[in-house]
């Protein structure tokens, strides 16, 4: 199974990562923890997908809510307190029926099966070295890698390796889907670099030559392209976009439109999303409000030495989103529409892919962090962190579900500041 996202959240990102050092004690590994399995979980059972919501809690356990999408309904919430889900939970990815919780300050890895309705959950925990902060994972050559963003390593959390020394602050890990997920790629935010890193053999390639992006960078979100040959990193400091030919494993160079990176895009963007349908990348700057549009079907080289004209941005602001503050982006599987979270107007902007002109507003809760969608288009799904809630939009006719008394709003116990769906 694959994330789907997607993935914004600089402002959380931003705000549970620091400049990294490289590990002083590497012999200190992990180990595993096993809890006590916890009560038959009630609900209906999972059908095409469903998603995690991770929710922190100030110093106390935060909380993981899973929703079965089709269904709508709340499946399971955990409490770190009793289930594993620790501190601060930041990030959630799955593989293989199972999915993985990041606490970050509790420097461990929570992981459950798939809660289905009448069967046990079986949870167990990953314990990282002290000082780890773990703030990201990525699954390649199924296996589970977390980025310790305070020791400068990569853990592969699905063996007994010893930890990868990668450069400062890994904020941020991208593969290419599977089966072209042959290398893994750190953004460490602490010296601009990107390590490469072979999954099957768990080395760094380059410990002393790594992928130099451009001075002030701060990269902090990546997402690669289907067929592998491309890596689109987001770099907040410059606001900028460099791409990696996976193939040669080098940076394309800048153009005529954008002459420091591969691409120029809107001011201080945080967060980036492929669209496989259309072959697209989306990149959310809340700093001025805009949403930059990238076509993949144009050869990189050609793209940039052409004038961009295959990059586009779109500005939020007036009617009909007056939109402030973008900070996360999905796009429905069918390529027909895609949606940005804004969380000072507490909405969604509806986009047609087709004219990539904006279409509608859906007011969703308060302060919405991320967003996403099903596998069926049939849903997107906010996180507000705001509300402490998650709204669900039907995309049949782009208005919220129907509750009782309005909108269908799933509680989370806490303040959201993730969700991902898995299928």
């Amino acid at each position: 199974m694959s994330l789907k996202t997607w993935g914004v959240w600089a402002p959380v990102l931003g705000a549970v990562i620091a400049t990294g050092m490289f590990c002083s004690g590497c012999g200190d590994y992990f180990r595993p923890v096993a809890n006590p399995e916890p009560p038959t979980i009630g609900g209906n059972p999972l059908r095409s997908a469903h998603a995690v919501v991770l929710s922190s809690n100030g110093s106390s356990p935060g909380t993981a809510v899973i929703i079965d999408i089709p269904g709508d309904t709340e499946v399971g919430l955990f409490s770190g307190e009793t289930f594993g889900i620790g501190r601060n939970p930041v990030f959630a990815t799955s593989i293989a029926g199972r999915d993985y919780v990041l606490n970050r300050d509790d420097n461990n890895v929570a992981s459950f099966t798939t809660p289905v309705a009448g069967t046990p959950l079986s949870l167990s925990v990953v314990t990282l070295p002290s000082g780890a902060t773990p703030v990201f994972a990525a699954v390649a050559q199924s296996k589970v890698f977390v980025a310790e963003s305070g020791l400068g390593l990569v853990a592969d959390i699905s063996s007994n390796a010893p930890p990868i020394p990668v450069g400062a602050n890994p904020v941020a890990l991208v593969a290419p889907p599977s089966p072209n997920d042959t290398q893994l790629y750190s953004l460490n935010q602490g010296d601009n670099t990107v390590s490469i890193i072979l999954p099957s053999t768990d080395q760094n390639i380059t410990p002393t030559n790594p992928l130099q992006l451009p001075a002030g960078a701060k990269p902090v979100w990546a997402a690669a392209s289907t067929d592998g040959t491309r890596i689109f990193v987001v770099n907040q400091g410059t606001s900028s976009v460099s791409v990696i030919d996976t193939v040669n494993n080098v940076l394309i160079p800048p153009g005529a439109s954008c002459p420091q990176d591969t691409f120029c895009v809107g001011s201080g963007p945080n967060y980036i999303f492929y669209d496989p349908t259309l072959n697209r990348f989306y990149i959310t700057s809340p700093a001025d409000g805009s949403l930059t549009i990238i076509n993949n079907n144009v050869d990189t080289a050609t793209c940039v030495n052409s004038g961009a004209t295959c990059v586009q941005k779109v500005f939020l602001n007036g009617a009909p989103c007056n939109g402030q503050h973008p900070v996360s982006v999905t796009a429905l599987a069918d390529g027909s529409r895609a949606y940005v979270a804004d969380d000072v107007t507490n909405s969604l902007c509806v986009l047609d892919t087709t004219s990539n002109t904006f279409t509608k507003n859906i007011p969703v809760g308060l302060a919405p962090v991320f967003v996403v969608s099903d596998p069926d288009s049939r849903r997107v799904l906010t996180a507000n962190s705001g509300s402490g809630a998650v709204s669900i939009i039907e995309t049949d006719t782009d208005a919220p579900v129907p509750g009782n008394n309005g909108p269908l709003i799933i509680p989370t116990d806490g303040t959201p500041t993730f969700i991902a769906v898995t299928d």
